[in-house]
């Protein structure tokens, strides 16, 4: 991984950063916990204890800290040792035999497929960390789990990846968030299937995004941040989807 200096310069800030953060974990085991209420970019799908998606994201960033605080020469003795707790806590917590549960709460959408279960894990590779944090073959296992169910089970790979899934192969319906279909959460999910080697997966789970927005809601310059499986979309003009470019990104990183 290639650290720019200026990134490096900001090292004292993302410290400060991280030592609030480490408030967020409320029972010290290592991983960061959701409060239940608008603590995360999918603000109104709840979200209480350990998570897949803030928990990756969180182990993503001890592993970077780690990394940074070394190449400054600063003490890293705190994020690593909080690294392997939280990496123990995460699989443990969350980790079913096939994919990354939603939280580790007893609400009843906890074990819910999350489309974005591997973000973390995109994070590191999209920054061209290949070195192992999350289990290759438990990343791999969550990918395909998320393209049978909200890629293809959803609308037969015709509208992308929808943000949630119950494991009986119905859509989660406990929140408006976990109905849609959030246009650069997929692009993020095709490009990390890249990344795993799983190109032709990752171009089937995109290619629902391209017919969605350009050959049926005519919104290929107006690219939605969500839309839904029937009759609505929102949030033109989106930055979010952006992450198409992710998927460029990947496939340099196959071909190299």
């Amino acid at each position: 991984m290639v650290f720019s200096l200026r990134s490096l310069r900001s090292l004292p800030v993302m410290e400060a950063v991280m030592a609030r953060s480490f408030e967020q974990d409320t029972d010290k085991d290592g991983i960061i916990d959701n409060s239940g209420s608008a603590d995360q970019t999918y603000d109104c799908w709840t979200v209480t204890g350990a998570s897949a998606y803030c928990g990756g994201l969180w182990l993503a960033a001890l592993k970077c800290m780690c990394i940074m605080a070394a190449k400054m020469g600063h003490d890293d003795a705190l994020y690593k040792c909080t690294l392997e707790k939280g990496t123990q806590s995460f699989y443990s917590k969350l980790w079913n035999g096939k994919y990354f549960n939603y939280d580790s709460s007893r609400h009843s959408h906890h074990d819910s497929i999350m489309a974005d279960q591997c973000a973390g894990h995109w994070y590191l590779r999209a920054s061209n960390i290949k070195e192992g944090l999350f289990d290759k073959d438990k990343v791999r296992s969550a990918l395909e789990t998320v393209f049978e169910f909200n890629v293809k089970q959803f609308a037969d790979c015709k509208m992308g990846a929808v943000n949630g899934m119950r494991p009986n192969g119905k859509q989660d319906g406990s929140s408006i968030q976990s109905e849609e279909v959030w246009t650069g959460v997929t692009y993020a999910v095709a490009a990390c299937m890249i990344h795993e080697g799983m190109t032709e997966l990752g171009f089937q789970t995109a290619r629902g995004i391209y017919e969605s927005c350009y050959n049926v809601l005519g919104l290929g310059f107006q690219t939605p941040e969500a839309f839904m499986k029937e009759k609505y979309f929102r949030s033109l003009g989106y930055m979010r989807p952006l992450s198409i470019w992710a998927m460029y990104h990947a496939l340099k990183d196959e071909r190299q």
